[in-house]
């Protein structure tokens, strides 16, 4: 019998009310049909996060992976600027910061940011570690000038992807990943600020999900999943616009 802890308890998997056959999924939101999202690190049941970074003047905040905030701050960097569709306006920027390797200067990608539908609005912010990682990237999947998901990455590994599916400006779906690989999701399906669904993977495949129904922070009701896997596990790609390297 598997226990598992979350949201300040251990519950078992037998614990509550266990539905044979295909459990009631956590609702999706429209943007998880857009881009199939990603979330991270430390289980345990922790209540919902604030707001997404929503501000696109300062898109990039600090993250568990580093400091974002100050590597997509210009001062002190160089700036490239980049026009994809010549229309002279520039569509991707990208700042480097210069550091000494070998007795020689190099030049080191620390912050891009992309106009994708080349509207005039940031679309697009990403954030690199000192080897030049991918650390954090935000997005504004319907460009209304909100960001709708944060993906984390460490190392070249997807860590957590942070996503607002209903577009209210706050986080209600997180993805964690362990090496590239799906293992939960949590949701706040009712925008009260709490997680209340737990959806747990096994060998890449969704295994059991659990439902907090009374807003206690506890589980009340596991449910088994099939055998066979009902969404993608991976991480599909973000939508992107080509780019000049």
């Amino acid at each position: 019998m598997t226990e598992v802890t979350m949201a300040g308890s251990t519950s078992s998997t037998h614990a509550g009310t266990t539905v044979a056959g295909a459990p009631r999924r956590c609702r999706p939101g429209p943007a998880v049909l857009l881009v199939g999202v990603l979330c991270a690190a430390a289980c345990g049941g922790s209540t919902a996060e604030g707001p997404l970074r929503r501000a696109m003047a300062n898109p990039i905040a600090a993250t568990d992976a580093g400091d974002g905030d100050l590597r997509c701050d210009p001062r002190g960097k160089q700036l490239v600027e980049l026009d994809l569709n010549d229309d002279r306006q520039p569509d991707i920027w990208k700042l480097y910061s210069t550091r000494t390797e070998s007795g020689g200067k190099v030049d080191v990608l620390v912050c891009k940011e992309r106009d994708l539908n080349f509207d005039g609005r940031k679309d697009s912010f990403s954030a690199y570690d000192d080897d030049g990682n991918l650390m954090t990237e935000q997005l504004d999947l319907d460009f209304d000038g909100t960001v709708d998901l944060v993906t984390h990455r460490r190392g070249g590994k997807l860590l957590r992807q942070e996503l607002d599916t209903n577009h209210d400006g706050k986080t209600d779906v997180w993805r964690h990943y362990e090496d590239n690989v799906l293992v939960r999701v949590e949701r706040d399906t009712n925008g009260d600020g709490r997680l209340d669904c737990w959806e747990y993977h096994e060998g890449g495949q969704l295994d059991r999900i659990g439902y907090d129904r009374n807003g206690d922070g506890r589980v009340e009701q596991w449910d088994r999943a099939p055998s066979a896997p009902t969404e993608p596990t991976g991480a599909p790609d973000a939508p992107t616009a080509p780019d000049s390297e």
